[in-house]
């Protein structure tokens, strides 16, 4: 992901604030570790990195307040790559670890929140991926968008908002692809994107995108 601050970066640039204080246990749930993580936004953003986040200015992220969560759902390389048509597409979906919560200021998304979910509970793993949550979140106006879910494959960094209609699971693209002839805001059914999907995993070279 770009524009994102990861865990480590967080730690990095706390460490020196942070020193005297007794850290966080992680949270019991995401929505309580996701309102710490608020907090700790606003101590990252500076001059130097407040555009990078999302932010109009370094002002702006007082009044940040949490948005919707999307769950993430992973489709991995392997899977793309062994999938036969005619298998049920709703097997390929991987629920993450990750709950992805954007953050909004006066009502327009700006930035986001991801928190993690490991053996200890729950903690904010990554900041930032503004273009990322922009997208998502511009697409998400059905009367269900609390039950929208993010669809990502990793190997080939692409995502689609993602939702469940009769029983199907339907894509929504965010971004124009050439790899691609899904068209953003045009939902389809995962299973007929599967193809485009199958093509660009086998295409696909290992190196990071």
């Amino acid at each position: 992901m770009r524009s994102l601050i990861s865990l480590l970066a967080l730690l990095l640039l706390l460490a020196g604030c942070e020193s005297k204080q007794t850290p966080k246990p992680p949270a019991s749930q995401p929505q309580q570790a996701a309102d710490n993580a608020i907090g700790v936004l606003q101590k990252l953003v500076n001059d130097q990195n407040y555009r990078s986040l999302g932010f109009d200015s370094v002002d702006e992220v007082k009044q940040a307040q949490l948005g919707q969560p999307l769950t993430v759902m992973n489709i991995p390389l392997d899977a793309l790559k062994g999938y036969q048509a005619g298998t049920d597409p709703q097997s390929l979906l991987v629920k993450s670890s990750e709950t992805v919560y954007p953050v909004t200021v006066n009502g327009q998304v700006k930035s986001s929140v991801t928190i993690v979910r490991n053996e200890a509970g729950y903690a904010p793993s990554s900041f930032g991926n503004a273009p990322i949550v922009k997208a998502l979140s511009q697409y998400r106006q059905s009367p269900n968008a609390d039950s929208d879910f993010v669809v990502r494959v990793p190997a080939l960094n692409v995502y689609f908002l993602g939702r469940t209609v009769e029983g199907k699971t339907m894509i929504v693209p965010i971004a124009e692809d050439p790899r691609f002839k899904l068209r953003p805001g045009e939902a389809v059914p995962l299973e007929a994107a599967l193809p485009e999907l199958v093509a660009a995993a086998n295409a696909y070279n290992g190196l990071p995108m």
